[in-house]
């Protein structure tokens, strides 16, 4: 570590191509549903988490698979130029597969993902070390688990699928994707996931209280403010790039979940303003 406190971190999940329809109105059963605009971009958890990290100053390799065509060689031209470490990015033969999300005017969303791109594994053929591995990945080839088993810090996204037992300090996930189970119930799940090694679970709740858990006591944390943006894709892979930066320097679990989750807030703002002001310049 530098006396700047950067870190080497390794990201584990996916890399998205994005298609973006902005919705003029909410979804309903039955409807005709317009839209206004649409839009393509790189997005996914694996994506979000990374572009956080790197932006809060840390040394970052993807490990993730983009395809051999002209959308794969553009989005790999685009990581490294960002300054991501691409080495551990598998290249595959085939076309890409995009995903399609269906955002409405309250920042809802709704993704579409192919089976196929969701049931893709991840390459590995040797072992990595970091300061800290982060994961969203269901399935994890012997290398990985190995890798995660030698960390001295690992956090994972709570899998939504049928995943593979891994070594995690900290699991994190969303009440949206739980609804109505108790995070008692929710811990052991994630320890059967995380195995003995596990220390918290943290789970989110859009700009509602963050509940932080450690296996006896439920911590909750409320966000500073509370803001409404029209796009809300990536803010929870953003908060998890947050809490991750936020515990390796230092933070307790509690503090680093109430700093990351203002951060987020921050960011969104931010991509709110940005695309206000892309918005107003095209009108223009």
């Amino acid at each position: 570590m530098s006396k700047t406190g950067r870190k080497w971190v390794v990201v584990i999940g996916h890399i998205n191509h994005d298609r973006i329809w902005h919705l003029t109105e909410p979804l309903r059963a039955g409807g005709r549903i317009a839209w206004s605009s649409r839009e393509t971009r790189l997005g996914g958890g694996g994506y979000f988490t990374a572009r956080r990290l790197l932006d809060l100053g840390h040394d970052v390799a993807l490990l993730s698979n983009l395809m051999s065509d002209i959308h794969g060689e553009n989005a790999f031209a685009e990581l490294q130029d960002a300054g991501f470490d691409t080495s551990l990015i598998a290249r595959r033969d085939g076309e890409t597969d995009f995903a399609d999300i269906l955002l409405d005017p309250t920042g809802e969303r709704t993704i579409l993902s192919s089976e196929r791109r969701l049931s893709r594994t991840f390459l590995l053929d040797h072992e990595i070390a970091a300061d800290a591995l982060y994961v969203n990945a269901p399935k994890l080839p012997d290398t990985i688990l190995a890798s995660l088993n030698r960390a001295p810090l690992v956090i994972s996204q709570f899998p939504l699928r049928e995943g593979d037992v891994r070594a995690a300090d900290i699991m994190v996930g969303s009440k949206a994707d739980l609804p109505d189970i108790p995070i008692a119930d929710v811990w052991g799940m994630a320890r059967r996931l995380a195995t003995g090694r596990l220390t918290h679970l943290v789970m989110t709740d859009g700009p509602a209280a963050i509940s932080v858990y450690d296996g006896n006591t439920e911590t909750r944390v409320t966000l500073g403010r509370c803001v409404t943006v029209r796009d809300t894709i990536g803010a929870g892979d953003t908060f998890s790039g947050s809490l991750l930066h936020t515990v390796l320097g230092g933070k307790n679990v509690v503090e680093a979940s109430q700093l990351a989750g203002d951060a987020t807030t921050a960011w969104l703002e931010h991509r709110e303003s940005q695309t206000r002001s892309a918005t107003e310049k095209s009108i223009s």
